[in-house]
């Protein structure tokens, strides 16, 4: 069966269509033709992902090409993908997931806690999440924004431009890289909602997007499941600093919800739980608890 894809065209994406590629081949003989689209995250460099204001910012041109019948799907960093994506499209599988930590990355001041960074320390980040989360952990630091794939963001900590960068640990391990890092534990630094999951996208009632859909990792869509009804009922979008994550333990799935004010003096991390079976109704319980509080947290 012949697939076209549409991806972005960074290392870290064409490296998620390798490992679709790679998975999916292990049930049905696929080949694949990607298609590069270039999306507007990618345009605009020159200003954190929270300020542009819009949602999507790395999916709606890749999703387009679906839409085009330029592509039969489209394969995503699931943490890119808005809570709401066109009704004409389904997130039809979901690979096996990598870890989903945030990782603080360090090339000289080596530090095994975010306390621990010193004083007037420059960290690079361009989300809100991170920038908020740390905050409420060391309010001493400079935070400065950060934009550029995984290699350019590296290559400006080893120039020093920056002294500690925050990344996703499963980008860094996709790509086969080993900076000098500490990873962030779950339980004090929630990530964004799907983060290490890779998500394809395709037209509902498609012929070939049913044959994959067979293949789909059944515990990472647990945690999909959670984590995308969570981020439906908080109501929330990237300039939120609030992050999510599931875990699963035997028949039993725990989401770790976290949400701080804009300058971090305040963060609450709570734990729900309950059967794996009840995945969907433990996101939106989630997601109603953090929705029910965000208003009071973000003033």
């Amino acid at each position: 069966m012949k697939l076209v894809v549409s991806t972005r065209g960074s290392k870290l994406s064409l490296k998620q269509v390798e490992l679709f590629k790679s998975y999916i081949n292990k049930f049905v003989n696929v080949d694949l033709e990607i298609k590069v689209v270039k999306t507007k995250g990618d345009i605009i460099q020159d200003k954190p992902l929270y300020s542009i204001g819009e949602k999507g910012l790395f999916e709606k041109e890749v999703n387009n090409a679906v839409l085009k019948g330029e592509a039969d799907i489209a394969v995503h960093s699931m943490k890119d993908l808005p809570k709401d994506i066109d009704p004409r499209l389904d997130i039809i599988m979901v690979l096996p997931r990598e870890i989903p930590n945030d990782s603080l990355i360090f090339s000289k001041n080596v530090v095994d806690d975010l306390e621990k960074i010193p004083e007037g320390s420059i960290v690079g980040t361009s989300s809100m999440r991170r920038k908020s989360f740390l905050m409420h952990y060391n309010d001493k630091v400079i935070i400065k924004p950060l934009r550029g794939n995984i290699d350019t963001r590296i290559k400006k900590l080893n120039n020093n431009e920056y002294d500690y960068i925050i990344l996703a640990e499963s980008g860094i391990r996709r790509l086969g890289l080993d900076p000098k890092r500490i990873i962030l534990p779950l339980d004090i630094f929630p990530p964004e909602p799907g983060q290490g999951i890779i998500a394809i996208v395709g037209i509902k009632d498609n012929s070939k997007v049913k044959t994959i859909s067979n293949y789909t990792d059944k515990l990472t869509h647990y945690m999909a499941i959670a984590e995308r009804e969570f981020l439906k009922e908080a109501k929330a979008g990237c300039s939120s600093p609030l992050g999510a994550v599931s875990i699963i333990h035997d028949d039993k799935i725990v989401i770790i919800t976290g949400l701080a004010s804009f300058d971090g003096k305040f963060m609450e991390i709570v734990r729900f739980k309950d059967y794996l079976n009840n995945a969907e109704k433990l996101g939106k319980k989630a997601g109603e608890f953090v929705y029910s509080i965000i208003d009071k947290v973000l003033k």
